[in-house]
């Protein structure tokens, strides 16, 4: 019963924060201050992200100059991730954004595979192929050519180029110090460097504290619930591969409250598309 209210708990809060998140983009007269809302955000999650210990132990282990330079990595691009990804969420539509930041899953596999020496199988190659024709078809609106996208389509692909590589550094992290310890190095060096950018760029914050406030408890929310997925089922293969399908949930979701509905079946098929292709990722 407790693992059943587990995954209602994720499909709820990775469900809620994107089309929170799109509906605070779509009412903002402007698109100024992304960089320092991201940095407000993500310090939301950073202090709450002291609750880890409660699910394991906070240990610190390993060697000192490892741990910096990955966790440097994990600054630097998790911090590219949030910018680029909340730069781009007012022009691009909740469902498409989500469909295709998981192309942070082949680009996780891919460098698992050359760093932290997993295998790479044939159907994981399969599943990378059909990610990309479900992104191809869900971005109709997002051509200028027939090889060509938009800026902000192509900042949402950036995002998750920068979220696999993050989150393999996070991963590299987690087995040399621990999850909790790792999780959080990764989740505060991201909030450093995305203060440090803000300072650099003199980026000023256009959002409400409430807005605020309610953006980062539910990005905390989306990233627990998969914390205590992980502890309660204990399995990643089988975690990843149901939570798959709240791309085709945020799709359904963001027609419902959101009224994004053009072109809506075209989305969904592409959306399933990409759904057996990150299946056949796991």
């Amino acid at each position: 019963m407790l693992i059943f209210l587990s995954y209602i708990f994720y499909f709820i809060a990775a469900t809620a924060s994107p089309l929170q998140r799109r509906w605070l983009a779509k009412k903002q007269k402007d698109n100024s201050g992304q960089i320092n809302f991201a940095f407000r955000v993500s310090f939301i999650v950073v202090i709450l992200s002291l609750l880890l210990p409660l699910f394991q132990p906070f240990r610190l282990q390993g060697n000192f100059f490892s741990l910096f330079w990955i966790s440097l990595t994990c600054g630097i691009f998790g911090a590219g991730y949030f910018i680029s990804y909340f730069v781009a969420q007012k022009h691009v539509e909740a469902g498409v954004s989500t469909l295709v930041n998981n192309i942070y899953t082949p680009i996780t596999i891919l460098l698992a595979t050359l760093f932290l020496n997993e295998k790479l199988t044939a159907l994981q190659i399969v599943g990378t192929i059909l990610l990309l024709v479900g992104m191809v078809i869900v971005s109709k609106k997002h051509h200028l050519g027939k090889f060509r996208f938009d800026k902000y389509f192509l900042l949402v692909v950036a995002s998750g180029i920068f979220l696999g590589i993050s989150l393999t550094a996070e991963r590299a992290l987690q087995k040399i110090t621990g999850f909790t310890a790792g999780t959080i190095l990764s989740w505060w060096m991201q909030c450093a460097f995305l203060g440090i950018i803000m300072l650099v760029t003199r980026n000023k914050n256009s959002h409400t504290k409430k807005d605020i406030a309610i953006t980062g408890v539910l990005r905390f929310f989306q990233s627990l619930s998969w914390v205590i997925l992980l502890f309660m089922v204990g399995n990643l293969s089988l975690v990843s591969s149901i939570t798959t399908f709240k791309v085709v949930l945020v799709f359904i979701a963001a027609a419902i409250f959101l009224k994004e509905r053009e072109d809506l079946p075209r989305k969904i098929l592409g959306s399933l598309v990409a759904l057996v292709g990150l299946l056949l990722m796991k």
